[in-house]
């Protein structure tokens, strides 16, 4: 039996009206690696924030190797050696890689900054995760996989005794997930403690020993990983209740061009090439995937077809714009495009505003909401009402900020912000990460019923099962060339898998 690192005794933790920990306890065995399972909105990343020393818990106790703790900040918990990678990442834009990594740390931070050897330090743990690192690129010039990469750096770079993953996976390749674990599992044999948090099963399945399930901010079972599938992981979180992805039935395919690029180039803010000749079609009434490693060229290609980059070369033509001219993001908006960023919290939302202001964000311009310049309360609020009604968003009220929200009912506004003006054009990039298996399944259920009223979807995306449950299409960027597209029954998930590996 192994002997507890950690133990929690009855958490608890309320926000205003929310509850969002409830009388929680369990532990972690030293060199044990436990799961995290619930769906958005359960409470689980409160309670890793509580462990990693970010909130403090109204009731209750941490103990570390049996002694009580109390954490006045992170850096007390980083002090006692517990490490978080968390799924929102806390880096500093403006500086570098390096400088990121050193913050905080007073090995290489106290007086003198000592990057040589900071360097030395991490790639060698960088090495055996197959990772590589620009340590002299600025944070906010990297994609959101390259930030993840950090994130986990800087943690694993102190050596914690207890290490909390909170979706670790969500934007590493398939490639990439296999050195993520070995490291887990290497760590683990040291006697580190490690927890993962992850809507992937297969993440639990492979990696974990124990799994702990939460609903509604209470721990609801606590069992053995060994020997359930991921049926048996769903119906620990959801019941019998088995989401469902909801098919349209077979539509008359369009002939309607709704988005032609034709030999694109699209340039990082560093000059390089991010984006190398990429040419395709997208029709109405069809979802096309967009799938690559992170960093290949798939969020400038996103950017620049919703105006947010201006193209080195190339032309977009939109069936409202079949000139080819060069177009804002604004102009593109109007025209009927939205856009689903795949980072909610630096492109999607304002954390700190309520939600009817994050629901107007792209609205303001709507005649509904706007009279003249003036804000028209009442038609806000009622649509406010609806959308949280009709997407199921989980709020304290109408009148909570933002950060009042779980990740997944955040994005759930999101989708009903975008969705709401039943665009011609939605540009969905990674529209699922980081979301419960309930919440997947509603958010790709909303995608096939824009293509069923005729909307063409263009659906970026590192998951090749879900692309491949709700794509018509499918096409890879790999260092920036485009490998398709081709219907989905014309190729296979290893052929796809290959093109995402060529180089």
């Amino acid at each position: 039996m192994q002997s507890s690192l950690l133990e929690i005794d009855h958490l608890s933790k309320r926000f205003g009206a929310v509850l969002a920990n409830q009388d929680i306890s369990f532990d972690v065995g030293h060199g044990e690696v436990v799961g995290i399972l619930g769906e958005n909105g359960a409470g689980k990343s409160t309670l890793m924030n509580i462990i990693s020393g970010l909130i403090t818990p109204d009731a209750g106790q941490i103990k570390l190797n049996g002694a009580p703790v109390q954490f006045s900040s992170p850096r007390d918990a980083a002090a006692a050696g517990i490490g978080m990678v968390h799924q929102h990442f806390k880096l500093v834009g403006a500086l570098t890689v390096a400088e990121n990594l050193a913050l905080g740390d007073p090995r290489w931070s106290r007086g003198r900054l000592r990057l040589t050897e900071l360097r030395q330090a991490t790639e060698s743990i960088a090495g055996r995760l197959g990772m590589s690192l620009a340590f002299d690129q600025r944070v906010d010039r990297l994609t959101v996989g390259e930030q993840q990469r950090v994130e986990i750096m800087k943690v694993l770079a102190r050596r914690p005794r207890l290490l909390i993953l909170d979706e670790p996976t969500a934007v590493l390749s398939a490639e990439e997930r296999p050195a993520l674990f070995q490291m887990v599992a290497e760590l683990a044999a040291q006697g580190t403690a490690v927890i993962i948090i992850s809507h992937k099963l297969e993440d639990i399945l492979e990696s974990c020993r124990r799994v702990v399930v939460m609903r509604q901010g209470r721990v609801v079972s606590i069992s053995e990983v060994g020997g359930k599938s991921k049926q048996d992981l769903i119906r620990l979180l959801v019941g019998d209740d088995l989401p469902v992805l909801e098919k349209a039935p077979p539509q008359t395919r369009s002939v309607e061009c709704l988005l032609a690029v034709d030999d694109l180039v699209v340039t990082r803010a560093d000059r390089s090439v991010a984006v190398d000749r990429a040419s395709f079609t997208l029709h109405s009434g069809e979802i096309l995937a967009l799938c690559g490693v992170d960093g290949n060229g798939q969020t400038e290609l996103i950017h620049a077809i919703a105006g947010m980059l201006s193209p080195l070369s190339g032309t977009l033509k939109y069936w409202f714009a079949p000139d080819g001219r060069r177009l804002d993001a604004a102009q593109v908006r109007a025209g009927g495009v939205s856009h689903i960023p795949e980072d909610r919290l630096r492109d999607g939302v304002l954390r700190h505003a309520c939600l009817a202001d994050n629901y107007l964000l792209t609205q303001l311009g709507d005649r509904r909401f706007n009279r003249r310049g003036w804000l028209r309360p009442k038609p806000v609020r009622s649509a406010l009402k609806k959308a949280i009604s009709e997407y199921s968003v989980r709020a304290p009220g109408e009148t909570a900020l933002m950060s009042q929200l779980s990740g997944g009912n955040q994005q759930k506004l999101v989708l009903a912000r975008e969705l709401e003006s039943q665009p011609r054009l939605i540009l969905a990039a990674h529209p699922t990460r980081g979301l419960d298996v309930q919440t997947i399944a509603f958010v790709n259920n909303q995608l096939l019923e824009c293509k069923a009223r005729g909307a063409g979807v263009l659906l970026a995306s590192a998951d090749l099962a879900e692309a491949w449950q709700v794509a018509d299409r499918i096409m890879v960027m790999s260092a920036g060339k485009l490998h398709g597209p081709v219907p989905i029954n014309e190729t296979s998930i290893q052929e796809v898998g290959r093109w995402m590996t060529e180089r």
